[in-house]
C-alpha cells in the first residue's frame, strides 16, 4: 500500500488508485474520460466496456472524500472525472 495525506489524515492507496489520483492531479480542473483513465492505468488491452474505472473511482471517493465536507473528486456525467477543490 502507498500512502497519501489529506489534511491530517493518512490514506492508504493501491498502486492503481495512486495512478488515477496522480493523473487527476496532473490535470487540475480538466475532465479525464473513463477511456483515458482506463488506457493510462490499465493499458490499451483492457475492454473499454468494463466498469473498472467506475469501481475504482467509487473506492477513491470512499478513501478521499468520505468524512470531509469538501468533496474533491467530481463526476461530469457522460464526460468523465476530475479533481477539483472548488465547491459545487
Amino acid at each position: 500500500m502507498l500512502e497519501v495525506t489529506r489534511g491530517d489524515q493518512t490514506l492508504e492507496l493501491t498502486a492503481k488508485e495512486l495512478k488515477i489520483i496522480e493523473m487527476l492531479l496532473r490535470n487540475p480542473g480538466r475532465v479525464m474520460s473513463r477511456e483515458r483513465i482506463l488506457n493510462h492505468v490499465w493499458g490499451i488491452l483492457e475492454d473499454p466496456s468494463t466498469n473498472i474505472v467506475d469501481v475504482y473511482m467509487a473506492r477513491l471517493r470512499r478513501k478521499i472524500d468520505d468524512g470531509f465536507e469538501q468533496k474533491l473528486i467530481k463526476t461530469r456525467r457522460g464526460l468523465g472525472y476530475l479533481l477539483d477543490a472548488k465547491q459545487s
